[in-house]
């Protein structure tokens, strides 16, 4: 899977990773690696003096309380490919990937496939989840963006015709993609193991996947995990047993296009769910986001509510600009966005690499009170 036509990203020099994310914590990088931002040293010299202290996290003691993931990768240039299969009505459906490679990471790498949000659909897979795609590629994944195309009015008229469903506005306009994003990680998926025996033998771990997306991209992977909700017509789900986890940020929860709290108990297989009190859309209140989690199958659950307003709906798409356009409204410390992303960086490293490497101390991490220390208490971190 080489792509030796452009060089490979490396990382720059500066703070590893612990050191990037406590400075984050205290005083609000907006960056790790490149050109040290102003103040850079001094959280540096703060994050060593953590490091030679008791092992023990405090709030006097806050690097001790980052999730510190094995390694600190580059990441090497996208490699993007077109897949084509037919859908259920006949249709040729063409649906890109980009393939995020760790530069330098032990191999196989285990798999992150991620889901985009949005209702409209997309059609280059190069930017999906890229906030994302930086954080585990620098832990040394292998991450799968996979952009859902739209469809046009025919293409959606010939799904509902399939489907012996009228040509309403939501069966023609919203829920195909419902019905897609599942089909399409299936299809995505089967091409991974397709080259498992060719470009990709012994780089992927396809042994070891997680399914996680943003919004609706969530919707997508809570029903390969089992749940189900109305689509065409009918109660559908499409489970598939690939899949060893499962990360929703900002996730679809109870009323949520036909989902309801019912709808997410089947779900057995680990769950992290991302979201908070910010996390508002117009079709969908926070609230509701906090469903799944109560009812799923109880063990290796865990979900993450940031209690703070400026964590907006995009922030746990892992940027920043709504976050920093909500505290310039409001006359909040923009540095404070950075800080959200740090806490959610640790908890969806300690949940990947207990759930897809079972590292004890990924799995210590996640059963214990870090992050609530590390956030001062504005993240609720509950586990079932």
């Amino acid at each position: 899977m080489d792509d030796s036509t452009n060089p490979p990203q490396r990382r720059a020099p500066g703070l590893d990773r612990r050191d990037c994310l406590l400075a984050v914590t205290l005083i609000g990088l907006a960056s790790c690696g490149g050109v040290d931002p102003p103040g850079a040293l001094d959280a540096a010299t703060a994050a060593d003096a953590g490091a030679d202290a008791s092992t023990a996290c405090a709030s006097t003691n806050l690097a001790a309380c980052v999730y510190d993931a094995p390694g600190n990768y580059g990441q090497l240039p996208p490699i993007v490919r077109d897949l084509t299969y037919t859908d259920v009505s006949g249709q040729q459906r063409v649906v890109q990937i980009a393939l995020h490679r760790p530069d330098g990471a032990p191999q196989p790498w285990p798999v992150v496939v991620w889901s985009h949000g949005g209702a409209d659909g997309m059609s280059s897979a190069v930017n999906v989840g890229d906030g994302w795609a930086r954080v585990f590629t620098a832990a040394g994944y292998l991450f799968v963006g996979i952009a859902h195309p739209g469809r046009d009015q025919a293409s959606r008229e010939q799904m509902c015709a399939h489907f012996g469903v009228p040509l309403t506005i939501e069966c023609a306009q919203v829920k195909y993609l419902h019905w897609d994003r599942p089909n399409d990680f299936r299809e995505a998926l089967d091409y991974l193991e397709a080259q498992a025996t060719g470009p990709l033998a012994g780089v992927a771990d396809l042994g070891n996947v997680l399914y996680a997306g943003h919004s609706a991209g969530s919707g997508g992977g809570s029903l390969v995990a089992g749940a189900s909700r109305p689509i065409f017509g009918a109660i559908r789900t499409a489970p598939d047993p690939r899949p060893k986890a499962f990360i929703g940020c900002s996730m679809e929860g109870d009323g949520d296009d036909g989902f309801t709290a019912d709808s997410f108990r089947p779900i057995a297989r680990p769950h992290l769910t991302l979201s908070g009190v910010g996390d508002i859309t117009p079709e969908a209140p926070a609230l509701p986001r906090r469903v799944p989690f109560d009812v799923m199958m109880p063990g290796d659950k865990y979900r993450f509510w940031n209690t703070e307003l400026a964590a907006r709906h995009a922030t746990f798409n892992h940027e920043v600009t709504a976050c920093q356009d909500f505290q310039t409204t409001n006359g909040g410390e923009l540095a404070r966005c950075s800080v959200y992303l740090a806490w959610l960086d640790s908890a969806a490293l300690a949940f990947a690499d207990a759930q897809l490497r079972d590292l004890p101390a990924a799995r210590a991490w996640l059963a214990s009170d870090n992050l609530a220390i590390l956030s001062g208490n504005v993240v609720e971190w509950n586990r079932r």
